[in-house]
């Protein structure tokens, strides 16, 4: 895989303006998806009694909230926006991979041990490095789905399989029941890129869990081959607009497009101070995206969502959620309108996840029967 590029700095840039967030999703369903956490056990006989096993929690940091993109005449724009159901989460993360692709990570991609207060993975940061996967378990098919470019199609296959293998070596240290619905996914990543003599593509790949007992409150657990649903380009005849991903997933009537399609207040005001933005706005819910400037793309899609991000998280949380925008531009490449947000302390710095943050165990933060 190319070596990861430097991306630039567009000139018409925009500052990082403060974001907030509103939700539409009921509490049980946050609940189930809001935290990852599991049992990690030493090597030990099955035979020994579970009361003299010793025992550490893993934790994972969600990456969580809308992946926005919008595939323009000279470039395709990625915005996300962080959706803080609970402390530490992180907002969407774009990962460049070359010139002309990034990967987009949602869910659990920040594992920790507690106890050590260190980081067991970081998948953002790995994911361009990751080594060749140990090998491929089905012959590569993603050319026969539609894609029409067989050589990026293995691309594609390539770095699923090795994120697979990354998450299968997390997975092995998992030992404690999840609960996880069959089609729940602990990760989703997004791929977006120009394939030669394709043009643009967005994939979806989904990374689900399977998990068997063995003796007591051991289970193994094993990440699922990926599943790979193409987004973009649409099937013939759909329309051309955005594509939205979501984690936690929103229903279909929370995406920004059908938003604005039923006259959202919020959004409606935050465009009514620009001829441009109503103007691109009709444009892309007219299905006339790709004949947009990517430019006006990203200003409309920085002003709709800074519209519907309104305070609403749990306590411990930043009030501001945080949004990036990237955009792959067919010259220039990998460039920011809004660059990921730095992070502190450095890593090795004796970060410690705060003590009150949920667990699959205690969703809540609280033992069963606290008050």
């Amino acid at each position: 895989m190319p070596a990861t590029p430097t991306p630039h700095a567009f000139r018409n840039a925009t500052p990082r303006d403060r974001i907030r967030v509103s939700r539409f999703r009921s509490l049980r369903f946050c609940l189930i998806a809001l935290v990852v956490a599991a049992l990690l056990l030493p090597w030990r006989s099955f035979a020994q009694d579970s009361q003299e096993e010793r025992s550490e929690e893993i934790v994972a940091n969600l990456y969580a909230g809308r992946v926005v993109i919008g595939v323009a005449k000279d470039g395709m724009v990625i915005a996300t926006l962080e959706d803080p159901i609970e402390p530490e989460t992180r907002p969407p993360m774009i990962v460049p991979l070359s010139g002309e692709r990034v990967a987009i990570l949602l869910g659990a991609a920040d594992w920790w041990l507690p106890s050590q207060h260190r980081e067991l993975a970081r998948l953002d940061k790995e994911l361009p490095a990751l080594p060749p996967p140990s090998g491929l378990r089905r012959p590569p098919s993603l050319g026969e789905t539609g894609s029409g470019a067989g050589a990026e199609a293995t691309d594609i296959e390539q770095i699923a399989e090795r994120l697979h293998d990354r998450l299968n070596s997390i997975a092995s240290h998992i030992h404690g029941n999840l609960n996880f619905s069959p089609h729940e996914p602990l990760l989703e990543m997004v791929l977006a890129d120009y394939a030669p003599d394709y043009g643009p593509e967005v994939w979806l790949i989904r990374y689900t869990i399977d998990q068997e007992p063995e003796q007591g409150h051991f289970w193994q657990t094993t990440v699922l081959q990926p599943q790979y649903t193409q987004l973009w380009p649409p099937a013939k005849g759909q329309p051309r607009g955005l594509v939205e991903v979501s984690y936690p997933s929103e229903p279909s009537a929370a995406t920004l497009a059908n938003l604005i399609r039923a006259g959202d207040p919020r959004i409606a005001a935050a465009l009514a101070v620009s001829p441009a933005l109503r103007e691109t706005s009709g444009s892309i819910l007219d299905g006339k995206i790709g004949k947009l400037p990517a430019a006006g793309v990203a200003a409309f899609l920085r002003e709709s969502l800074r519209a519907i991000a309104q305070p609403n998280a749990p306590p411990n949380t930043q009030s501001a959620p945080r949004m990036i925008e990237a955009e792959i531009n067919k010259e220039q490449g990998i460039g920011w309108f809004i660059r990921p947000p730095q992070e502190a302390p450095e890593p090795g710095s004796e970060q410690v996840r705060p003590s009150g943050a949920p667990s699959l165990r205690h969703p809540t933060g609280k033992p069963s029967g606290a008050g």
